[in-house]
C-alpha cells in the first residue's frame, strides 16, 4: 500500500478528487476482505466515494480504513472513519508540509545556489522529502493501530510548534538571502537596504492578511535574486 499511496492524486478529478487514487491504494485488500462479487462491488463503491485530504498524510486514513476492513466493519463505519480523519489531517498537512516545510526547503536551496553550491537542488529534495517520507510511512502504521484516533498526534500543540518554528526558519533563511543580495558586489548601497526593509514590511502585511507562507517565501527569494543580479551587473 505504501508504494500505491504515491499515486493518490494521479487520477484527481473535480467530482471525487482523490477517490480513484484512494481506491487504487486499497485494491490489495479487495480479494481479502471483499467476499464474492457483491462484496467486491461494495468494497469498490465505498472507496470510490468522495475523498480529499493532504496527499502525504492520507496514509493515516489509508491505514485506518484498512484496519476497519480487516475488522469487518460495515460500510457506514469505514466511511465515517475516512471522513472523520480527512479534514483534520488535510489542515495539518497543508500547514506543516506546504505552508512551512516547502517554503523552508526552497529558501535553503536558493541560498545555497547563490553561494555557488552545485548540489542546491538536491538539498531542497532532501529537506522536504525526508520528513515527507517519514510521515507517509508512519501514517500507515499509526492509522492501522489507532484507527479513528490516528489524527491525534498531528493535531495537537506539537504540530503548531513545528509549524511555527519551521516558518521562523524559512523567514530567517529568506533574510539571509536578502542580506546576501544587499552586499552583492562588496558594497552596501542605500537603495538595497531600503528594498530589504520594504520587503519585510510587505511580508509582515502579507502575514497579517493571511497570504500563504509559500508565496511570501518565494517572493523573498525572488527579491533576493533580483537584488543580487543587479549588484553583479553593476547596479
Amino acid at each position: 500500500m505504501l508504494w500505491r499511496s504515491f499515486f493518490l492524486q494521479s487520477v484527481w478529478n473535480p467530482r471525487g478528487m482523490q477517490n480513484v487514487g484512494f481506491c487504487f491504494t486499497m485494491l490489495p485488500l479487495l480479494h481479502r476482505y471483499g467476499e464474492g462479487k457483491d462484496g467486491r462491488s461494495a468494497f469498490l463503491r465505498r472507496h470510490l466515494e468522495f475523498f480529499n485530504t493532504n496527499p502525504t498524510l492520507a496514509s493515516y486514513v489509508l491505514g485506518a480504513a484498512a484496519a476497519q476492513e480487516a475488522a469487518g466493519a460495515d460500510a457506514l463505519c469505514v466511511t465515517s472513519v475516512k471522513k472523520g480523519l480527512a479534514s483534520p489531517l488535510g489542515m495539518a498537512g497543508d500547514a506543516l508540509l506546504w505552508g512551512a516545510l516547502r517554503p523552508f526547503a526552497g529558501a535553503v536551496a536558493v541560498l545555497l545556489a547563490l553561494q555557488g553550491v552545485v548540489w542546491a537542488p538536491l538539498a531542497l529534495l532532501v529537506i522536504y522529502n525526508v520528513p515527507h517520507l517519514v510521515l507517509r510511512t508512519r501514517g500507515l502504521r499509526v492509522g492501522a493501530a489507532d484507527g479513528p484516533a490516528a489524527a491525534g498526534e498531528l493535531t495537537g500543540p506539537g504540530l503548531r510548534a513545528a509549524v511555527r518554528w519551521t516558518r521562523a526558519l524559512a523567514a530567517f533563511t529568506v533574510g539571509l538571502i536578502l542580506a546576501r543580495a544587499v552586499v552583492a558586489g562588496g558594497a552596501v548601497e542605500p537603495w538595497r537596504v531600503l528594498a530589504v526593509g520594504l520587503f519585510f514590511v510587505l511580508a509582515y502585511a502579507a502575514g497579517r492578511a493571511r497570504v500563504p507562507a509559500t508565496l511570501v517565501a518565494l517572493g523573498g527569494a525572488a527579491a533576493g535574486v533580483v537584488l543580487l543580479l543587479t549588484g553583479l551587473n553593476g547596479g
